[in-house]
């Protein structure tokens, strides 16, 4: 039977390696050192200890999983000729040890026993250092891997392999997104040996300028004092605006009741949107968070659903409704993704294959939201029948069908039928914003900046009366026009 020995090195000093891996070293099995650059080698050859490390491969891979890899390939090769070997990492064997990980994976696909001796980690050193208590709170990260694992504002937080400035420059401006770039961080260098640790509180915006960091060193961020941060903080501020001390305006809301606000944040967005106020767009974005968190805290105290199933919701929907990104990227079609998407749309609501080939598109108009502003439910009313060729060939074309709408209008006019006048001016309607459409311009969104236009201009008619020593209602309609298009000019 083929066996490998996984062993710790401790972080730093000999005194913290145990009997154990000691034992394990000094035996006949040929022994294998992810690295000789460790603190504890020179008590290694002292001890006579031999071994063959892995060094050379950082310096002809590319990058660190290539690395991990090679050094996987070689230990599981040389297990299949050697009845037993040691390999031996820094720290603790289970502690942020990729080598580790990998090698346990392909040890069990070629048959090889495996046994992972515990040491010494880091961690243990470095919360020896802090006189921290793991107990009251501690999330440890790689810094290879914040930006998918960021850290919780509320946990005191470990980023491990700050291996140089450039690394602390990465983290810096990627912890700067989520914490105060004055916030006092500890900069933990060379923990666990004697007589070369340093404990160093700097700036975050200070990282990078340490000439001290080398590769060992580890970052300690603690705990914000004020319990409301991140994204975990709004969902418990809600619940403590709900609860029974909290607000009673807020304990009183409904779905129903919340409606309008949310509608009126999410136009506040597109108003920020359209002024390019990206300051107060940050702003409206939170007002629009919050209303979600608002409705899902709502639904949870009825045992409906909570804000994870949420967040658990959409990720999958976006997964499954993206197979070129997720699943199989070499099938990729810029020209099918919208109809790729409308076909797993109706999968997802338990339409049949037959469904699909003949979807019944006047049942899908009708499931447009009328929550909806009536402009933006007519486009999208006739983007659904565009699909299957219902549509104007171009802009043009469906210009001259406002030109016939409004001559029918006039008709219905002349006739002094209201009835048949509300129904012609809806067909107008609904044809401006054909052309709209076809122009690629969302019609909800040209009217609004018409109507912006029309404000701005009717303020400077207003000026000039007011230079005139008049108000608008002493001017004659023609007087009016005349000064309306004089604000054109100004």
């Amino acid at each position: 039977m083929h066996h490998i020995d996984i062993v710790g090195l401790g972080p730093g000093s000999p005194g913290q390696i145990t009997l154990e891996t000691l034992t394990l070293l000094k035996d006949a099995s040929p022994n294998f050192f992810r690295t000789a650059i460790h603190p504890v080698m020179d008590f290694i050859r002292q001890e006579a200890i031999t071994y063959q490390s892995f060094d050379c491969y950082y310096e002809q891979e590319n990058s660190f999983e290539a690395v991990y890899d090679q050094i996987v390939a070689t230990l599981i090769e040389t297990a299949k000729t050697n009845e037993k070997l040691v390999y031996a990492v820094p720290g603790n064997p289970l502690f942020g040890e990729k080598t580790v990980e990998k090698l346990i994976v392909a040890a069990k696909a070629a048959g090889i026993s495996y046994r992972i001796y515990p040491g010494v980690s880091f961690v243990d050193v470095t919360l020896n250092s802090l006189e921290a208590d793991p107990i009251n709170g501690l999330k440890i990260i790689d810094a290879f891997d914040l930006f998918k694992n960021p850290p919780d504002p509320r946990i005191g937080t470990l980023v491990t392999q700050v291996y140089d400035r450039h690394m602390a420059s990465e983290l810096k401006l990627q912890l700067m997104e989520i914490y105060d770039p004055e916030k006092r961080v500890v900069l933990l260098i060379n923990s666990g040996i004697p007589g070369a640790e340093k404990s160093m509180e700097v700036y975050l915006y200070e990282l990078d300028r340490i000439d001290d960091i080398n590769h060992l060193t580890s970052l300690f961020i603690p705990a914000e004092i004020d319990v409301y941060q991140g994204f975990q903080g709004t969902v418990e501020l809600m619940k403590a605006l709900r609860a029974k001390e909290g607000c009673s305006w807020d304990r009183s809301q409904t779905h129903e009741s919340l409606r309008s606000y949310l509608l009126e944040e999410s136009y506040e967005v597109l108003e920020a949107i359209d002024n390019q106020d990206w300051d107060n767009l940050a702003e409206e974005l939170g007002d629009v968070l919050f209303q979600i968190v608002f409705h899902a805290e709502i639904a949870s105290e009825a045992g409906r659903f909570n804000i994870n199933q949420v967040i658990a919701g959409i990720n999958e929907k976006m997964i499954r409704r993206h197979p070129h990104v997720f699943i199989d990227k070499a099938s990729f079609d810029p020209d099918q993704v919208e109809t790729n998407w409308d076909a797993i749309k109706r999968l997802e609501k338990g339409e049949s294959i037959a469904a699909q080939e003949n979807p019944g598109l006047a049942s899908e108009m009708k499931k447009i939201p009328k929550a909806l502003p009536a402009l933006m439910e007519a486009y999208k009313v006739q983007k659904k029948a565009a699909k299957v060729g219902f549509d104007w060939p171009e802009p043009t074309a469906a210009l001259e069908k406002i030109d016939e709408e409004t001559l029918e209008l006039r008709a219905a006019m002349a006739e002094n039928d209201p009835q048949k006048v509300a129904e012609e001016l809806g067909d107008l309607l609904f044809s401006v914003v054909n052309v709209s459409r076809l122009l690629k311009l969302q019609p909800e969104l040209v009217l609004r900046k018409a109507t912006e236009k029309f404000i701005a201009r009717f303020g400077k008619m207003e000026e000039v009366a007011s230079q005139e020593n008049k108000s608008l209602n002493d001017y004659t309609f023609e007087e009016l026009d005349e000064a309306w298009n004089r604000s054109k000019g100004l």
